[in-house]
């Protein structure tokens, strides 16, 4: 039988797609911020799922999976060397930032918490200086979060709010540099670029939050204690009233 030319292309692109490493909705939105042709170093990467996945794409020239347990760092070693990649991701059995490559420019931090994300990379800031851009996915403590990358050098280029696992997820990207203007008490709170995309899953986070300060708002508080909810309370009302 005469196979077509276009046909056996078609099968041998359609072959390779699907052998390609998948990832979670979360992590898509990661490594669509990742920016072209560069070194990333996934810290906590458990499976090495992103850098992999990253490489297979071209998207990164090199990258280094670090992980500061056993059991992930022998999982995603031979996850790389089964995909093929042992010589471009490198694999490291490491705390945080410490063991960080020299070429990295790109920081990809994910499934760690947002006040464990902020103190990492500080006690390593004099390692940032040769970073470029930073991307996070903390789920609790975003404020805090806002404000102490900002306090390292760094400003918000995108962010993008997701819903996985029952979880509210808000991926961030950071560049080098200074914002231009202060981020207000709102946009440290929800997000300058959550608040300006104005989507559905933010929409759904509001109304859930404002469910939880309305239960908290409805027991027995001190003023003292009422008033920050109060706040929030408004705050979210406020964010709300925009989809109206």
């Amino acid at each position: 039988m005469i196979v077509n030319e276009k046909e056996e292309r078609i099968r041998v692109s359609s072959f390779f797609i699907e052998s390609m490493t998948k990832l979670s909705k979360r992590l898509e939105t990661v490594a669509n911020m990742v920016p072209e042709g560069a070194y990333l170093a996934d810290i906590g990467s458990d499976h090495a799922y992103l850098p992999i996945a990253l490489m297979e794409r071209k998207r990164v020239s090199f990258a280094q999976a670090i992980d500061n347990k056993m059991a992930p760092y022998l999982r995603m070693k031979r996850n790389v060397e089964e995909a093929g990649f042992a010589s471009r991701i490198a694999c490291s059995l490491s705390d945080g930032l410490d063991a960080l490559h020299s070429g990295v420019d790109t920081l990809a931090i994910c499934g760690v918490g947002g006040l464990l994300t902020c103190e990492m990379l500080e006690k390593n800031a004099e390692k940032l200086e040769m970073i470029q851009t930073i991307l996070l996915d903390p789920h609790r403590d975003l404020q805090a979060v806002r404000k102490r990358v900002s306090a390292l050098g760094f400003h918000l280029t995108d962010e993008e709010m997701v819903y996985e696992v029952k979880t509210f997820y808000t991926i961030m990207k950071w560049e080098k540099g200074k914002p231009g203007k202060p981020y207000t008490q709102e946009e440290l709170l929800f997000g300058p670029f959550v608040i300006k995309k104005k989507g559905q899953t933010f929409h759904d986070y509001l109304e859930i939050q404002l469910d939880k300060v309305n239960g908290i708002l409805d027991g027995p508080l001190l003023k003292d204690k009422r008033e920050p909810y109060l706040k929030l309370y408004r705050q979210i009302k406020k964010q709300l009233a925009r989809y109206e």
